[in-house]
């Protein structure tokens, strides 16, 4: 449990002390280039969903977010402890909350890393949230897929 909640502060205090330097540094002039090319730093006001759908729903994700980080608890609590559980839990925990606050904050999710995926296409831009969503559930998925093969095929162990 204690690892858990160590990540999710961790993982909400960073996204929140990146958004105030963006807000402060970054609002007023728009993009800053990190890695020529490749890697930008853009400042934007998203107050709709994942890759900027659904727009102008605020209450709705306000409410949503809080369900999930209650679901996403119980879920926790119920599982079988690991340290792989542990991290996707507190990844994916700190993540929901970081965008939570500032869904309650501002109205919006401010989003500001963008990276280039082609000679012309640019990923939508994201946050530090959005990162630890992201990178918990797909080290959730792979760990489940791993104990699922392990049950299956315990002489492989």
């Amino acid at each position: 449990m204690l690892p858990t909640i160590a990540i999710m502060l961790v993982v909400t205090a960073l996204d929140q002390w990146t958004k105030a330097l963006i807000r402060d540094r970054l609002a007023l002039i728009g993009v800053s280039e990190v890695i020529k090319g490749f890697l930008e730093f853009s400042y934007s006001e998203n107050t709709g969903a994942a890759f900027g759908t659904f727009q102008g729903r605020n209450a709705i994700f306000i409410a949503i977010g809080i369900l999930a980080i209650f679901f996403i608890s119980y879920i926790y609590f119920n599982m079988r402890e690991s340290i792989w559980n542990k991290i996707s839990f507190g990844l994916i925990l700190g993540g929901a909350l970081g965008n939570l606050i500032d869904r309650i904050a501002f109205g919006f999710v401010i989003d500001f890393i963008r990276i280039r995926v082609t000679q012309s296409i640019w990923w939508p831009n994201f946050n530090i949230a959005d990162a630890g969503i992201t990178v918990g559930a797909i080290m959730f998925i792979v760990y489940k897929f791993i104990e699922s093969y392990r049950a299956k095929n315990p002489e492989e162990q």
